[in-house]
């Protein structure tokens, strides 16, 4: 602890605890589903630091940890559907940026919570996407992930839903999030890193961190390679319902 005290980062041992237990947690989600990481870390890590902080450390570790695993997720993405998808997340960050700053965090939550809920309830029962895979529809579904990515920390959903939704296998489903997951934070980190300061501290953070975010990414991926394809369906859709009841309930009842 004398370490971090040096550079005056006054975390409590409850509160690095905290942090490294659901690092660890989201390396994990990166390794096994391709995406969650950064839902998860974003909102821990905001009630410890400032929220903006908190998206720039999630984004920055998730994205050094997905880096040894791009280059086969690439080669196994679905590029045909996903280059919309990722068109419009890209042209959807400074959105993003801009919603950061000027919506309240509350409504965006809420929001994000119904439609998390609501689709993870539709894909379990059975439903798939059956329409035609348009450019817009792709386009639009990629432009609500780049907003919400950047805004909360909450990108990978909308593309997860839509994904499953398509009937990808789970290896190109996990390959395509990864992919576009990588490049997209990355551009949602250097744009929230462009209007802020950079301070010496978010760097020892993300130092300290990285390790554990390394090891559970390995984790999840040899998880993965055990897993079928059904039991991935049904752990990402019930993990996405978790999600959004949680948090629909905290802001809800308890902010």
């Amino acid at each position: 602890m004398i370490f971090f005290e040096l550079f005056n980062l006054n975390f409590t041992i409850f509160e690095w605890i905290s942090l490294i237990m659901i690092t660890s947690l989201g390396g994990f989600m990166r390794g096994f589903a391709g995406f969650g990481t950064t839902l998860m870390m974003v909102p821990i890590f905001s009630l410890i630091m400032p929220p903006v902080e908190a998206v720039f450390i999630g984004l920055s570790i998730d994205v050094i940890a997905m880096a040894p695993m791009v280059p086969n997720a690439a080669r196994n993405a679905d590029w045909r559907r996903i280059l919309p998808i990722f068109i419009g997340s890209v042209a959807a960050t400074p959105v993003g940026v801009y919603i950061l700053y000027i919506m309240s965090d509350d409504a965006m939550r809420i929001m994000i919570a119904i439609l998390l809920m609501g689709s993870a309830m539709l894909m379990l029962s059975g439903w798939t996407y059956r329409g035609k895979q348009n450019l817009p529809l792709s386009f639009g579904v990629g432009f609500v992930s780049g907003t919400t990515g950047t805004a909360a920390a909450i990108g990978g959903p909308p593309i997860a839903v839509y994904m499953l939704a398509l009937g990808l296998t789970a290896n190109k489903t996990r390959a395509t999030l990864n992919t576009t997951s990588f490049i997209k934070e990355g551009i949602s980190a250097i744009s929230i890193l462009y209007i802020t300061s950079f301070e010496i501290r978010l760097l020892i953070i993300i130092i300290a961190l990285l390790p554990f975010m390394l090891i559970f990414t390995w984790v999840g991926s040899s998880s993965f390679r055990k897993s079928d394809e059904t039991s991935f369906k049904k752990f990402i859709l019930r993990f996405l319902l978790i999600i959004g009841v949680t948090i629909f309930t905290k802001t809800i009842f308890f902010n």
